[in-house]
């Protein structure tokens, strides 16, 4: 079990060990929902590189407009084609 202190502005620092063991990083964001006995906590992953590698080739084909790029672009990002 690792302790941390809740700052005077509200802030904690998660412990590196646990940072690590969940692969936390930069952008990472903390989602807190309280329950009847405390709270949970869920990570809501900031996209990555790697994560969205292989995704775009969908988008930029030989005559593809600017709109349809975006929307390639944002489709992918979102997850919606797969490496």
């Amino acid at each position: 079990m690792k302790h941390t202190t809740l700052t005077s502005k509200g802030q904690v620092t998660i412990p590196a060990e646990i940072r690590e063991a969940l692969h936390l990083q930069a952008g990472d964001r903390l989602v807190l929902t309280l329950a009847e006995d405390g709270f949970t906590a869920s990570v809501e992953r900031a996209p990555r590189v790697a994560d969205v590698r292989g995704r775009f080739r969908h988008a930029a084909r030989p005559g593809t407009s600017r709109a349809e790029e975006r929307a390639a672009f944002e489709e992918a990002i979102a997850g919606k084609h797969a490496p």
